[in-house]
């Protein structure tokens, strides 16, 4: 035992110098610089997900609507042939739709797709996709002999605005309660 007290009595008990400190205060710096970049990069890369998944899921919110609303419509005609600043379709809901009857338009205003309870592009509205950059989302193509009028309905959106992450949701709607074409 006498043996082990003197190792521990003749233990040099100076401590450290500061260049030595200082060295390992540096390391850490850089060590804990790396890894706070690590933690900030994945919290951007979530962030940047979440908002293209909620802008995605908002997009197909929108379209089920419109889709539910074009399919129980009698009538269909573009605003601003369905291009533009301000593109647009007008659809006509007979009483026999159990959600809503009279007009409700679907617009492309501002880069938003928005749903109006009236004729226009006007007045009060609910928003359903944000940062839409497609220039024609709506068409009316004709319809065949015997056949029922289509909807065209092309959004391509992207929420971030970086190159690459934007996407498209596309649908023909046929309007059920529409008359046939001669």
């Amino acid at each position: 035992m006498s043996g082990l007290r003197r190792r521990l009595d003749l233990a040099d008990e100076r401590g450290v110098t500061i260049v030595e400190l200082l060295v390992v205060c540096a390391t850490l710096g850089i060590v804990m610089a790396g890894v706070v970049n690590v933690f900030v990069s994945g919290a951007r890369a979530g962030s940047d997900a979440d908002g293209r998944f909620q802008a995605q899921q908002d997009a197909r919110l929108g379209l089920e609507r419109l889709q539910y609303e074009a399919r129980c419509a009698s009538g269909a005609s573009l605003i601003g042939g369905g291009t533009g600043p301000s593109a647009g379709v007008v659809l006509t809901l007979p009483p026999i739709c159990s959600h809503a009857s009279g007009t409700i338009t679907w617009c492309v205003s501002g880069g938003v797709l928005r749903r109006y309870a009236a004729a226009a592009c006007t007045g009060a509205s609910r928003p359903f996709v944000s940062a839409v950059t497609s220039g024609a989302p709506f068409s009316l193509p004709g319809a065949g002999s015997g056949s029922l009028p289509q909807l065209q309905v092309a959004l391509t959106a992207n929420a971030t605005g970086r190159a690459g992450d934007g996407f498209s949701l596309a649908d023909t709607i046929t309007l059920r309660n529409a008359p046939r074409a001669p």
